[in-house]
């Protein structure tokens, strides 16, 4: 629950309903659990596949049906491969299904296509593509998504990440996430947490996007505190450990993959992403 010293405006991003081919809850479960959870608003991110016109407005219907005490802003994740990657990207404030068309010309496309309707583009879980992107790239975004803890760690942030960023001179913003599917999986602790003031108003999508652009936030996770240009904040030093740790923790599943006989891949998988 939220203490009564912290921001009135807690929320999270990037989320998946069954709304989406591989999301679990319906938009009234994840209302209520978040509800029970404290939270203020979620930023929703359902997989463009499988979806039409007449289906996002059922989707975006369906949201404001189910939000009461907690916001459920429709949002997409829209599928663009890039030189042979897939790379997903996250649209918020987008009143309409982009084409695919659009899709089909690349990543500054659709980034363009975003931006032309209002929304906010997201680049996610970045660190399994960044051979792939190019400072043209980077720049296009109005966030990265610094932290997924599905794809990147569940403990600490890619502090070696955001160093990658800043030589490619990039400052921020960041986002952090949990790139949540089932919500039965999630508890508070493993909750990538978006705070934001609104004072005593109630959180609506126009300010929760005019915080977001003016960097009117700060990103929590577990004992992490991340500003908006990526700055840690963390009880004690020993935290700062957990980054380097994390990276080992990573390099280690890789080896197995080659190095393990395939029967005993899982035993090691399930071993090295213990928290």
């Amino acid at each position: 629950m939220v203490r009564p010293d912290e921001p009135r405006g807690r929320g999270i991003y990037h989320i998946h309903s069954d709304y989406s081919y591989d999301g679990t809850n319906s938009l009234a479960e994840i209302s209520r659990w978040a509800r029970d959870r404290g939270l203020n608003f979620v930023l929703l991110t359902e997989h463009d596949l499988g979806f039409d016109p007449e289906k996002y407005e059922k989707y975006r219907a369906d949201c404001a049906k189910h939000s009461g005490d907690v916001l459920l802003v429709p949002g997409m994740e829209y599928e663009v491969i890039h030189r042979g990657a897939i790379v997903h990207i996250g649209a918020v404030g987008v009143p309409v299904l982009l084409d695919r068309l659009v899709l089909d010309q690349g990543i500054l496309a659709l980034v363009d296509a975003i931006h032309r309707h209002g929304g906010l583009a997201l680049l996610h879980h970045p660190n399994n593509i960044k051979h792939v992107l190019t400072r043209e790239h980077v720049e296009a975004f109005d966030f990265i998504e610094l932290w997924n803890t599905k794809f990147d760690c569940d403990f600490a942030p890619n502090l070696q990440f955001i160093r990658w960023l800043r030589g490619m001179e990039y400052r921020g913003p960041y986002m952090v996430s949990a790139d949540i599917h089932v919500v039965s999986r999630f508890h508070e602790k493993n909750i990538a947490f978006i705070d934001m003031d609104f004072g005593s108003d109630n959180p609506d999508l126009a300010g929760i996007v005019h915080r977001l652009k003016n960097r009117r936030y700060r990103c929590r996770k577990d004992k992490w505190v991340l500003s908006p240009e990526g700055k840690p904040k963390v009880p004690n030093g020993l935290y700062r450990l957990l980054p380097a740790v994390c990276l080992c923790k990573k390099k280690l599943f890789r080896m197995a993959r080659f190095f393990v006989p395939e029967r005993y891949q899982k035993a090691v998988y399930k071993f090295v992403n213990r928290s």
